[in-house]
């Protein structure tokens, strides 16, 4: 299975060579250059103008926050692998793990969310107003209109142009929102990641499992070509079951682009 990579920079002057490489697919970030000094700098740099969401790079997300100085030390102590090549000269390089270290000082805040299929009271079992806020605390059960027991969900974006991210959002045709962080749980992001990204079919692996539910998508949206569109239909069926929406909390989801 190919993951999928982002190429970000090459860089050459005065025989000063740097290059870095996205891996989305691992969460990844490759880099080396032939001056150590560029190396700390060139990682950083790369780091943050990563798409972090449809508006933002990593770096504008965290002059919102005050989390870089946090960011900033925790890359200064990643260790810097050497490698002496055969022309005699040295190179110095980075394979920095997004996750789960980087992942923790990045994480937005989660808003509540609101299913696209009727819920139901956890109490009588009757649909719930969809004009009536329901108290705090209250776990609405959604109306089981999806029976099947998939172990993961599938959406192929092949033949559409889309751009990875850290926090991506999946949209119906209605423009209800029906994937993004605010439906994960945190421990599950930090540790591998909203989505998995990768260019062919995820054959039994273990995010996605032996019965995944395949979804096509229609569209991509935002600035930047993150997000994505789905049918109003599809969008039932990921909300349609109490199984589906752990499969949602567990970021059992995985995104197929490319051609």
């Amino acid at each position: 299975m190919r993951n999928v990579l982002m190429f970000l920079t090459i860089a050459a002057t005065a025989g000063q060579v740097s290059f870095a490489e996205m891996d989305w697919g691992r969460f990844v970030l490759k880099e080396s250059a032939t001056h150590q000094e560029q190396a700390f700098d060139l990682l950083k740099n790369e780091l943050y103008s990563l798409q972090y969401d449809a508006t933002s790079t990593v770096g504008e997300f965290l002059l919102k926050t005050d989390r870089q100085e946090h960011l900033t030390e925790h890359i200064n102590r990643y260790k810097m692998d050497q490698y002496y090549l055969t022309d005699g000269t040295t190179e110095f390089g980075f394979n920095l793990t997004l996750t789960p270290s980087i992942m923790s000082l990045i994480i937005p805040e989660k808003r509540p969310v609101q299913l696209v299929v009727p819920v139901l009271c956890p109490t009588c079992g009757q649909e719930w107003p969809a004009d009536k806020q329901h108290p705090p605390g209250m776990q609405l059960s959604p109306k089981e209109v999806e029976k099947e027991d998939y172990t993961g969900i599938i959406i192929d974006c092949r033949g559409l142009k889309l751009n990875p991210c850290f926090f991506p959002r999946i949209f119906n045709e209605k423009l209800q929102e029906v994937f993004s962080i605010d439906f994960a749980d945190s421990r599950h992001v930090i540790e591998r990641g909203l989505v998995y990204y990768t260019e062919s079919e995820p054959k039994d692996g273990p995010l996605t499992g032996s019965n995944p539910l395949r979804i096509r998508a229609i569209a991509t949206m935002g600035p930047h070509r993150t997000d994505i569109k789905i049918s109003l239909p599809d969008s039932k069926r990921i909300h349609g079951s109490q199984k589906n929406l752990k499969l949602l909390r567990e970021c059992r989801v995985a995104i197929i682009s490319g051609q």
